[in-house]
Parts: structure tokens; sequence; C-alpha cells
């Protein structure tokens, strides 16, 4: 059985489909399982809700966002009970919880097949290579489960509404994801008489969620507090306790005018009142973050929109159904499956990832490589530019060819800094782009000087690296392997 996860910031959601219906594969009742690590020495590793539950205890062993964090180079590992966790080791757990949990789902609904043969991941918009291949690496490594591919998230939500009963055909929707740690836009033609069924006009990400809103919420209520007691002091074990009331105000204010709650820090009890319009007035500069990603891909793409449809758990805010009528009162907004859109739209993918033409979708990023600059001319080892091999905007999957020339004889190896960007020029700077890692081209042992080895450079469906390199004289095809820079 193929199954699709939503891998998200704070909660995560695996799906199948059974007959060709989606089924959730969690235990009766079961919301999602928290996308939360939990460690201690007597208890070891606890993930999801459990660890939800320890965290006000213990709250040094818990961590949270830990898919936002992949990219933060400030935080490459985690010392818990001093026990060192690097992020890999953490998403794996996290991915083995998600697997664990789809086999009882399974078992649960008494499904013929009791195995999972592989996942389809849904990843934010706009995620890089790096994170890709690290949340690859954790599923595999780790939870043993087989990565199929991965889809962009606004994607498998328009794939997901695309495929729901009654969904019209021949219609171009703008899906907005506003999920706990990014907000993903993406606009998606179906057409099942063209050549492609789906096909992504493009797709942006801003790395602000419902997290963000949350912590919007949590710093009020510390301010209330404080004016009830200005002496009072946050501890963690405050802060997480004021996280949780912060989430139960959020959640209640999509469906109150005002709500009121209270929160005991040191043995008091401190009371507050909040109005929606309040809350709405402290996360307006969120909102309007998110809105203007839409505005920019609507007006780069100038394409006509039939439907804008959110999807998210934090779309659920009545202001952001407000914000799209307000800026957008001719266009029908439409709140599809907030939870659930994401994981379905990735299990109808991964039965139909060997259909060619079921899904376009573009390249997020450039590759180049790290070149010197005409050196016959300029005689400068330093004179360095990146010459770029894969272009952003490519249609998927997209393949460029690059050459080198070895220096010498019998050169054992060649590497070649590999640099990623949103620069689409042919030749640009290194400070224009990011160095994400090295490619060994090895095992030409013969190799003379001024040789050329031809590189070819592919980045697959998902946004994957495929790698291959032959030798122009021999033809003998060398070994290459690629050594991503870890955040």
């Amino acid at each position: 059985m193929k199954i699709g996860i939503d891998f998200g910031t704070s909660f995560s959601l695996p799906v199948a489909l059974i007959n060709d219906n989606p089924a959730v594969l969690l235990p009766g009742g079961q919301y999602g399982i928290p996308s939360v690590f939990y460690y201690d020495k007597k208890q070891g590793v606890v993930i999801g809700e459990p660890a939800n539950n320890l965290s006000v205890r213990r709250p040094d062993n818990v961590i949270r966002n830990i898919k936002m964090e992949i990219s933060n180079p400030k935080k490459r590992s985690f010392r818990i009970d001093n026990k060192i966790f690097s992020k890999k080791e953490i998403i794996g757990h996290i991915f083995e919880e998600i697997k664990n949990t789809a086999l009882e789902g399974i078992e649960t609904k008494q499904l013929t097949s009791q195995e999972i043969d592989g996942a389809v991941i849904s990843v934010p918009a706009a995620f890089t290579l790096r994170e890709l291949n690290l949340i690859k690496d954790a599923a595999q490594d780790k939870a043993k489960l087989k990565v199929l591919g991965f889809i962009r998230e606004p994607v498998a939500a328009a794939i997901s509404y695309f495929n729901a009963p009654g969904a019209e055909d021949e219609k171009t929707i703008l899906v907005y994801d506003l999920g706990g740690g990014t907000c993903d836009v993406a606009i998606v033609r179906s057409d099942r008489e063209a050549e492609e069924w789906y096909q992504v006009i493009d797709s942006d990400m801003l790395r602000i969620g419902g997290r963000d809103w949350d912590n919007v919420l949590s710093d009020w209520i510390k301010e209330k507090c404080r004016e009830q007691n200005p002496d009072i002091k946050f501890d963690k074990k405050a802060e997480e306790k004021i996280l949780k009331v912060a989430l139960e105000v959020k959640h209640n204010l999509s469906r109150l005018e005002t709500y009121s709650s209270y929160i005991e820090i040191n043995d008091e009890d401190y009371d507050f009142e909040i109005t929606r319009e309040e809350f709405e007035i402290i996360s307006e500069d969120l909102l309007m973050s998110t809105m203007k990603v839409v505005e920019d891909l609507k007006e780069k793409c100038a394409t006509n929109i039939d439907y804008i449809v959110c999807v998210g758990g934090s779309s659920n805010m009545p202001q952001v159904r407000k914000a799209f009528e307000a800026n957008y009162p001719d266009t029908e907004i439409k709140l599809f499956e907030p939870e659930k859109a994401i994981a379905i739209g990735a299990a109808i993918y991964a039965e139909h990832l060997t259909d060619e033409n079921f899904l376009h979708d573009i390249c997020k990023f450039s590759y180049g490589a790290r070149y010197v600059q005409n050196f016959s001319k300029y005689k400068d080892y330093n004179r360095l530019r990146i010459y770029n091999i894969i272009y952003k905007g490519n249609p998927l999957p997209t393949t460029g060819i690059s050459m080198s020339t070895k220096i010498e004889d019998d050169q054992p190896s060649t590497y070649i800094a590999i640099y990623e960007s949103e620069c689409t020029d042919y030749i640009y700077k290194p400070e224009n782009g990011t160095y994400i890692g090295e490619i060994e081209i090895s095992g030409l042992d013969d190799a003379r000087q001024g040789d050329e080895t031809i590189l070819t450079m592919m980045i697959d469906q998902s946004g994957l690296m495929q790698l291959k390199a032959v030798d122009s004289r021999t033809g003998k095809t060398a070994e290459v392997t690629i050594q991503l820079e870890e955040y």
C-alpha cells in the first residue's frame, strides 16, 4: 500500500486511497499526530500527543517545530537530558511514529494490505534541496519508510480539491495554504483533456505560519499577566503553559467573538478576556504578509483565477476569509478540508507517480557549478563564477549539462562546488547564490590532462537531484556523488 503523508510543522497526517477513496490512517477520533519530540533518560523518546502532554512538566526536554528548524544554522543539534540529537534523528523518530500510527490505522480499518510500500511526503512550496534530502534520509534511515517522492503542499491540496466529489474540470485555482510554519501559495489548473492533467503555473512560500499567530497571542497573554502583576516572571514551564492557552484562545476565537480564560503561574491565577477583533488587530501584520505573497504571485502569473481555495489548519481563522473577500471581491473563496487536503492530495499523487501526464510542476531553484572564469584570458584563479546548469522555472523533470576539464594526468577525482539560487542568468557571482555542497567525479583512472568530463544534472519531479558523468574521450562512465553541506 502506498500512502501520502502531510509532514506538518504542528501536526502530521497519513492517508491512503482505498478503492479510490481517501482513508485517514489514524486510530478513531485522533485529529493528527503532533510533530512533537520529547526525551528523558527514564522514558526515552516520546512522540506526538504524549510528548505534548509531558511538555509542561519538563519543557526543556521537548522539541517543537523541528520542520522549520532544518534550515536554521544556529541549531545544528539539540542537547536533551545530556543526550545529543541531530535534526535528522528527531525527524526520523517523528516519521517512525507516523509509520507506526499508519500501520495501526490500517489494522483498525481491517484493510487487506497490511504493509506500507512507500510514501509520498508533502513539503512546503520552496523547500531547498538540502531540506528535501534531510527529510528523505530521516524517513528512510530511521523509520525505514521508503520515500517514493515529494509533492509541494499547495499542489497536493489542489489535486485533492480537483478529485473531490462534484469538483469541476478546466478550472484554475489559487491555493492558499496557511499551515503551522509556512504560508504556501500555488496557482494550479486542472484539464484532463490537456497533455498534463494538472499544471502548476507557479508557486511561492513565506516562512510564516500558525506558530507565529500563537507567538503573538502568547506575548499578549504575558502582557495581560504583567498588568495584574508587574513583578511576574516567566520561566520555561510558564512559557509552555502560555503557549497551550494561546492555542486554546486561537481555536475558540474562530467560532466566538469573545473568549475568556485564565492561566495559573506560580500558584496564582491570571484572568483575561480577548475579542476576535483584538486578536485580528495584533496579528494583522502577519496576515498582510501572507496576502502580499498571494498578490505577488497573481501579478507574476497574470492568469484568470476561478476560485481561491484555502487549506491548512490556520486557514480556519475568520480573518483569512475576510482578507480575501476584501482584496478579491469578485473571486469565490472556498475553505476546503483544511486539515486533510494536503495528505489526501499526497496519497492521490502516490498512486500516479508513474503517470507522466498526471502533473506538470516547475523547478523552484537554479543550480550551478563554480568554476574559474576564462583563466586563459584573465590568469586569475580567484575569478570564480557560478555557471548555471539547471534553471528556475523549467518544467520538471529538467536536465542540464556542464563540462569540466582535467588539469593534470591521472587526476583521481574532480570536485565541483554546487550552488542553489533564484538567479536565471547563465553566469553569476558566488555571493548571489548559496553554496550547498560538492560533487565528486571519480573512477576515471586513465584520465589525461585536458580531458573533458560531461556532467549531466537532473532535478526530478520531486525536486531531488540526480547526477551522471561521462568522460568525453573514452566514453567511460564515472562515479558521481554529492555531499550536501549540513545546515
